[in-house]
């Protein structure tokens, strides 16, 4: 979520009330637009007597995730991982604390946004020590989908993408897949951890002193932690990659991590090439394609990919 828009004149009575059932003081509540998720409608609330506040609505056909995302922020919290705080919620709404601060967004990096990366390695490590029962996207009881990381590192969208100039998309796709196939045997039998499921610098919130919130935990899973950083990686420009890393790791990467890091990579590549496809994103589509190629075509396996979104979300090679 970033800085707030404008605010509302007339605010949907569905924000007036959620603020009303977590028991604030709903009237002359203040409502200002933040930036949609795929699922939810965020708007940042000031009430008359101060608060703020965050209050999602969900999106017309979405599931509805805030159990999720209250029961994740419980756990989250009780290990002493920063992240809001869920007041309330029901399946069409939630109320939640505001995180001081601003988000880490690069575009480009600063030393400020690199610093507050590296702060988000050691937050990151800290809510991977967190135990959970499955892999896969969690419900509200913190119940996953899958028995192993490969039942869901194998549950994947289906090859019906078309090509779009010039680029063969399910010729690409098939020859992932392929490779995904032959690799799920090598990935580590660990017990799975709790991922924040969307890990990006838009939902971390710094003071440029410390992380002060981890926001958006509707989409958390249970998984292997190297997921998370693979996540990451495809999505950050490579030198906030590279700060992550340096936070999460109290030295270089090992090097028995590389192979599934780079397959949870290619993994993650492939599904939201899928989605990008689904959203009609033709220039996102083309990263993902970009990225999967990179890494099926070179030898040497990279903690950090070779093609990274820079500020512009256009793909950029790395040597």
């Amino acid at each position: 979520m970033s800085a707030p828009d404008a605010v509302i004149s007339r605010p949907h009575p569905l924000l007036v009330d959620a603020l009303a059932a977590a028991g604030f003081d709903a009237a002359d509540a203040r409502f200002t637009p933040l930036k949609s998720g795929t699922d939810s409608l965020p708007f940042a609330a000031t009430t008359r007597d101060g608060h703020q506040l965050v209050v999602k609505v969900r999106r017309a056909g979405s599931r509805s995730r805030y159990p999720t995302a209250a029961w994740a922020s419980a756990r989250i919290r009780e290990a002493g991982v920063p992240a809001a705080e869920i007041l309330w919620h029901s399946r069409e709404a939630c109320v939640e604390t505001r995180c001081p601060g601003r988000p880490v967004e690069a575009e480009p990096p600063t030393p400020q946004d690199l610093d507050a990366a590296t702060r988000a390695g050691e937050v990151l490590r800290r809510l991977h020590g967190i135990e959970v029962g499955s892999f896969g996207q969690l419900d509200g009881h913190g119940i996953g989908q899958h028995a192993t990381v490969q039942g869901w590192f194998l549950s994947l969208p289906p090859r019906s993408v078309p090509s779009i100039d010039g680029l063969d998309l399910p010729g690409l796709l098939h020859r992932t897949r392929f490779i995904l196939d032959v690799g799920s045997g090598r990935l580590p039998r660990s017990t799975p951890r709790l991922l924040h499921g969307d890990w990006v610098g838009r939902h971390l919130f710094t003071d440029d002193r410390q992380i002060t919130g981890v926001v958006d935990l509707e989409s958390v899973r249970g998984g292997d932690p190297l997921t998370e950083l693979a996540g990451w990686s495809l999505r950050e420009p490579a030198p906030m990659t590279e700060a992550l890393l340096d936070g999460y790791f109290d030295g270089p990467i090992p090097a028995d991590r590389l192979l599934p890091l780079v397959l949870f990579r290619l993994r993650i590549a492939y599904s939201l090439l899928h989605f990008h496809a689904s959203c009609d994103e033709p220039d996102m589509v083309r990263l993902r394609a970009a990225q999967l190629q990179a890494d099926l075509d070179h030898g040497h396996l990279a903690a950090v990919p070779r093609i990274t979104p820079d500020a512009r979300s256009s793909a950029r090679r790395r040597p």
